[in-house]
């Protein structure tokens, strides 16, 4: 399997995140290895991962990796592009998520 590459659109994202005070202790490092592994390929065998059978894009597929318990990683896969891409989605906590009743 070819390596991906993280689109640039995804940069500010990842940028944005990274320095909030959204990250708790050892996020940054696993989030980093989640996107390491997808680049390199490895990541199906190696995190808790869910893909979005709802999503409208089958083609391009919404993918879950969840690195910790309450820890997501939001991507999604571009693979007709060359080389082929993901799209970093969003990084989010549901700890953090405010509580809807």
């Amino acid at each position: 399997m070819a390596e991906l590459r993280l689109q640039p659109e995804s940069e500010p994202k990842l940028a944005e995140w990274w320095e909030s005070t959204k990250p708790k202790e050892g996020d940054q490092q696993l989030v980093c290895e989640v996107l390491r592994t997808i680049i390199n390929g490895t990541w199906r065998g190696r995190w808790y991962w869910t893909q979005d059978l709802a999503d409208d894009q089958p083609g391009f597929p919404l993918v879950t990796i969840q690195p910790r318990e309450t820890l997501r990683v939001l991507i999604r896969f571009w693979p007709a592009e060359d080389p082929p891409e993901f799209e970093l989605v969003s990084i989010f906590d549901e700890d953090d998520s405010p509580d809807e009743d």
